[in-house]
């Protein structure tokens, strides 16, 4: 929908008008007259700043289309000058939503009325046609303001123009000077260094650092010879190192030499497939199907190569910012100019990477979500790594999932999509074997004749009957990696859980300690060593609720019975303390985000493993996936079912990857790996499958389950949430909303289903009641026409509440 910007003052009616969408929350485009002056720079695209509103407050947006149109004149007041409507009452809602009259239209815009363009920034590389396009489609899949699209594929770097490091190149003047001449004044002396320079500069320009060591002289003397016109000074922008990045300012960039890596069978059976579509390229999405050490970067960097030797450029995508350090490793060492895309960078970096992508330097950008909106002016193939990953979805609107953009930024872009995993989400499975754009290709074997590893499953039920006291580790987990130390190999244990222990309860009456702003239990914590160290007046341990993030002391007594509380259930920081107690000789680094920090911190851990001075990493899913370490030869999966018990019908799903990702640490080299499985649910049909490496019989049995209550990939969902503070307004607007869908003409039983209102599965957090709608259909045309129709009348805007739209939800807490 489109609204005029106007003012009630006169102003000069000019002849060219730019449709813009404002960084904020409105769900329109807002028309603004161009001034003259600034009509040879702007461009579809462009950054500006205009005035907003009934205080004129200068905003910033994006151009969507200029024109000399005059602009269609709706005589209801806009939207961005009416105040916001007070919620309509229950009963009359359904009235106020569906039969509101559209606004009369005028054929001749009051142009006296518009307001114009405050600033245009030309400095701002302007976002390209095929992102403009891009984010018009999120904005209408995902259900989100255009301008919050825009907002999102920006960087803020680049947004507020951080400045771009630049670095000092001497040149010769265009003709040879007279550095004797009197007009100078320089000494014999003085003009043989100038000789000396001119000469040094004669194959071309060169830095003040590298001119000052190939001609001997001085940055004082350069400045004299530049002041007198001799030589000319040019600040060039200065091209990013992706090999130094998070390296500190002094450490050395390891040297790579290429290996001539040569392909398996299975790999060049693949490459013969995929040549095809690279050159010249063309969209087509395929599964690369490969089990854990399988080659799949390999092939990722063979398609790569070609697309390059074409001139055009390629997006990585990863699913983890830690992950993109070993990404990058690999990548610099087979090609020249990579850039790095991703939110832990610092805002001078992001945008020295944007904009060497957007001038067409870079030939890899290598990234995590956000790195799918990389402004390239010549794609060439999209690569997604690890596919299945759900933190592919981001969890803030706009809410969506980066593989999915991946495969749409194809079909704009006409350019094959690469979806690489050894454990594929069910819908990319479904698409491979039923979409006729997609394809699948397999590699069934590691190189080399190397072996998957061997799994053993440990019955925690079993271990706890037969054995005194709480122990994270079973005899069996305990036995290996002490054989595992012995034989100089490493170990990597995942619990997917962080923290000391996940519950405090009394062992006399009901109580358990909850957090007071959410319906979830306060989570013990130890504060680090460092940090009691610098604080001895700190408590060794402390609760804090993983919602909202409310930190406590921790009692001691029950406050019903004054009962001692015990601490339940195993998280990192106590599994940690066991390993230290049972193996005190033993190197362990705990990896979750309570101990890294930062993407430096993590990759200068995962180096100090690869060099040995590290015998164990224990961490939550971080260490699961991605990492290749050779000498790993022990992987421990403690509590292995512990996703099993979340409300969510991908739980088996997640359960089984998790186990698969982590398995394939192991194993890499001709030493054997052994991976331990605890669990207590040994029986579980994901645990099973996973401990024998056979995704194709999981897919098969949960297909079969999913297929029955047509849920995703059988199926498409929404899941609306609304959340407030007055529990008894929120079941008032959920009913109301509900009684909308059922009303909307979009709306049919037989082709989409209603489950809710109901309670959230987090019925409380951060002081908020939490209920949720859920649609389901078996196409996203029936869910895309309500929302569609919803949002054009404004419902979202007429809620109390907040109201949270998630299109393909991957969480459902």
């Amino acid at each position: 929908m489109t609204a005029h910007a106007t003012l009630h003052q006169a102003a000069i009616s000019p002849t060219h008008y730019a449709a813009i969408a404002v960084d904020q929350s409105l769900d329109m485009d807002l028309t603004y007259t161009i001034p003259p002056e600034f009509l040879p720079v702007l461009r579809v695209g462009s950054r500006v700043r205009v005035p907003l509103g009934r205080g004129n407050r200068a905003v910033n947006g994006t151009v969507l289309e200029i024109t000399d149109q005059a602009p269609v004149f709706k005589s209801d007041p806009t939207i961005a000058d009416k105040p916001v409507p007070k919620p309509v009452e229950p009963e009359n809602r359904q009235e106020a939503l569906w039969n509101i009259a559209e606004p009369e239209l005028k054929q001749a815009a009051p142009t006296d009325r518009m307001k114009s363009i405050l600033t245009v920034y030309p400095e701002i590389d302007p976002v390209p046609a095929d992102l403009l396009e891009m984010a018009r489609w999120i904005s209408r899949y995902y259900c989100c303001p255009l301008g919050m699209v825009l907002s999102t594929i920006v960087p803020a770097a680049v947004k507020k123009n951080i400045r771009l490091p630049r670095q000092n190149y001497i040149h010769r003047v265009d003709t040879a000077p007279d550095a004797g001449s009197t007009d100078h004044g320089f000494t014999a002396r003085t003009q043989a260094v100038f000789a000396a320079v001119w000469d040094a500069l004669a194959p071309g320009p060169l830095t003040v650092d590298n001119l000052v060591a190939k001609a001997a002289v001085s940055q004082p003397m350069l400045k004299r010879f530049i002041s007198a016109g001799l030589l000319r000074l040019e600040k060039r922008i200065l091209w990013p190192d992706a090999a130094r990045l998070g390296l500190p300012p002094t450490a050395e960039v390891p040297l790579h030499t290429r290996e001539d890596f040569a392909l398996t069978s299975e790999q060049a059976r693949a490459m013969e497939s995929l040549l095809p579509l690279l050159n010249p390229p063309r969209f087509a999405a395929r599964l690369i199907f490969g089990v854990t050490g399988s080659g799949k970067t390999e092939l990722y960097i063979r398609c790569i190569e070609q697309v390059i030797a074409s001139g055009r450029q390629a997006i990585v995508l990863v699913p983890e910012i830690s992950l993109t350090a070993q990404l990058i490793s690999r990548f610099t060492e087979r090609f020249e100019r990579v850039a790095v895309l991703h939110s832990g960078m610092a805002d001078a970096q992001r945008h020295q990477h944007w904009h060497s992508i957007a001038a067409g330097w870079a030939q890899v950008i290598i990234g995590a979500r956000s790195a799918i909106f990389a402004p390239t002016p010549n794609l060439g193939i999209i690569v997604v790594d690890e596919e299945h990953e759900p933190s592919y979805k981001q969890d803030s609107a706009p809410r969506y999932h980066a593989r999915d953009l991946a495969v749409r930024r194809g079909q704009i872009s006409d350019v094959p999509v690469l979806l690489g995993s050894a454990t594929p989400s069910l819908e990319t499975w479904r698409n491979a074997h039923e979409n006729p754009h997609y394809g699948l290709i397999e590699l069934r074997s590691r190189p080399r004749g190397l072996l998957m590893p061997r799994v053993v499953t440990v019955d925690m039920r079993d271990e706890r009957r037969t054995r005194r006291g709480l122990h994270a580790l079973s005899r069996l987990l305990e036995q290996r990696l002490k054989e595992t130390i012995a034989d100089k190999g490493q170990a990597i244990f995942l619990l997917n859980r962080r923290g000391f222990a996940h519950y405090v309860a009394c062992p006399r009456c009901d109580f358990v300690l909850m957090c007071d702003r959410c319906d979830a239990t306060m989570v013990v914590h130890r504060h680090a060593a460092e940090s009691r160290d610098a604080s001895p007046e700190l408590p060794d341990r402390y609760i804090q609720c993983h919602y909202c993030l409310t930190s406590q002391l921790l009692p001691s007594r029950c406050p019903s019975c004054q009962a001692r509380l015990v601490q339940l259930g195993q998280g990192t920081q106590r599994v940690e303390e066991e390993l230290r107690l049972k193996f005190p000789e033993l190197k362990v680094a705990r990896m979750d985000s309570d101990s890294m920090r930062g993407a430096g911190q993590y990759q200068a851990t995962l180096q100090k493993f690869a060099q040995g001075e590290l015998d164990m990493l224990l961490g939550t899913q971080m260490i699961a996936k991605g990492l290749d370490f050779p000498n790993v030869t022990l992987v421990g999966v403690l509590n292995a079912d512990l996703a099993m018990t979340s409300p969510d019908f991908r739980a088996a799903e997640r359960t089984f990857q998790l186990i698969c990702q982590v398995a394939g640490r192991c194993g890499r080299t001709q030493r054997s790996g052994l991976v331990v499985v605890q669990t207590m649910q040994p029986e579980e049909p994901a645990i099973l499958f996973a401990t024998r490496h056979d995704y194709t019989a999981f897919v098969q049995q949960e297909l079969q389950h999913r297929k029955s209550f047509n849920y995703p990939p059988f199926g498409r969902m929404v899941r609306i949430v609304l959340s407030d503070t007055d529990y008894l307004s929120l079941q008032d607007e959920m009913k109301w909303l509900a009684s909308m869908i059922e009303q909307s003409p979009a709306y049919r039983p037989g082709t989409l289903r209603l489950i809710g209102p109901q309670n959230a599965p987090l019925q409380r957090m951060d002081e908020k009641y939490r209920m949720e709608i859920i649609m389901l259909s078996p196409t996203p045309g029936p869910l895309q026409q309500v929302l569609s129709e919803l949002r054009q009348r404004g419902m979202f805007q007429k809620f109390r509440a907040d109201v949270t739209v998630d299109v393909d939800p991957m969480a459902m807490q």
